[in-house]
């Protein structure tokens, strides 16, 4: 073995073991760590390095270098389907959603289309609001794959988004939660959807379904709140929405119910107080989904290892 190679090969283990710590770190989003890491010295990292130092990045805000790290990671390996893939999540999770498309159209040249570039894409063009072009990928992806949960959950956010089709969206639903029945977006959006369809007694089951999956959701703890005071469980009511309101204190909806509640138990002032608060938050709440924003568990994806 030539001299040379063996300082490639050190060169190598050492960049495979700055790899590993970063992984680590974004493993438990340990801000301080990933810091420490990325400042380590060395310049000729590999494309795996590179791949996991943009989900650092991402991590800790800084954008621009992590568009910057993927597409260096994209020069040591260019046409690689899963890093251009991860090109593409990471501008969509930057809002460049135009770059993103394109990202996984060259992504879909790399290999034979699947269900994971359309569910991309759909996702893009969803959140371009793009709605109609955005469930033609999705229910392309779950043509490619039947498993596609993800895409399942999208069409059903669609429907219900554009209150065109209730019960395709249940069915949507349903068939995302028979493959992730734990997961707790879709066991709220189908709570939500349950109760707007007045099934009271299982959206309740299903939205303490959602409550334990993440009961550090303060929408879950909302919604089964208010669905609740409906069934006139005062009690629980009164427990999930004071929940609500100690994970977020601005939630004007949850105040709104909650002064419902204290004036059926007769408790006048904490109910006018409750009214004060509601005031003072309603124009900062918005009441659209049962969720926040975008699909946030859409973007938990894990660097090329």
């Amino acid at each position: 073995m030539t001299l040379l190679m063996v300082i490639l090969l050190a060169a190598a283990a050492i960049d495979g073991e700055a790899t590993n710590r970063l992984i680590r770190c974004i493993e438990t989003k340990d801000q301080a760590c990933l810091i420490r890491e990325l400042q380590q010295p060395g310049t000729d990292h590999s494309a795996e390095y590179l791949s996991a130092a943009s989900e650092a990045y991402l991590l800790l805000g800084q954008n621009a270098a992590a568009i910057t790290a993927i597409g260096s990671a994209l020069e040591k390996k260019p046409g690689d389907y899963h890093l251009l893939l991860q090109q593409g999540r990471t501008q969509q999770r930057c809002g460049d959603q135009l770059q993103a498309i394109q990202s996984f159209l060259v992504a879909a040249k790399a290999k034979p289309p699947s269900s994971e570039v359309f569910y991309n894409l759909g996702l893009s063009f969803f959140l371009l609001h793009e709605f109609e072009r955005a469930g033609k990928h999705f229910r392309h992806a779950v043509e490619l794959d039947g498993n596609n949960d993800k895409a399942e959950f999208m069409l059903a956010v669609i429907d219900i988004m554009q209150s065109s089709n209730e019960a395709s969206a249940q069915a949507h639903l349903e068939r995302a939660l028979a493959l992730a029945p734990e997961n707790p977006h879709y066991l709220l959006h189908y709570g939500v959807l349950l109760a707007q369809r007045n099934d009271r007694e299982r959206a309740a089951a299903v939205l303490e379904k959602a409550v334990k999956a993440d009961p550090s959701n303060p929408l879950a703890h909302f919604n089964l709140g208010r669905l609740r005071r409906q069934m006139n469980d005062l009690a629980t009511a009164r427990v999930e929405l004071e929940i609500a309101l100690r994970l977020r204190p601005e939630l004007a909806r949850a105040h709104y119910q909650l002064a419902s509640v204290y004036r059926a138990l007769g408790e006048t002032k904490k109910s006018e107080e409750a009214l004060q608060k509601f005031a003072k938050f309603k124009e900062q709440d918005r009441d659209d989904e049962p969720v926040d924003g975008p699909p946030s568990y859409a973007f938990r994806e894990a660097p090329v290892q």
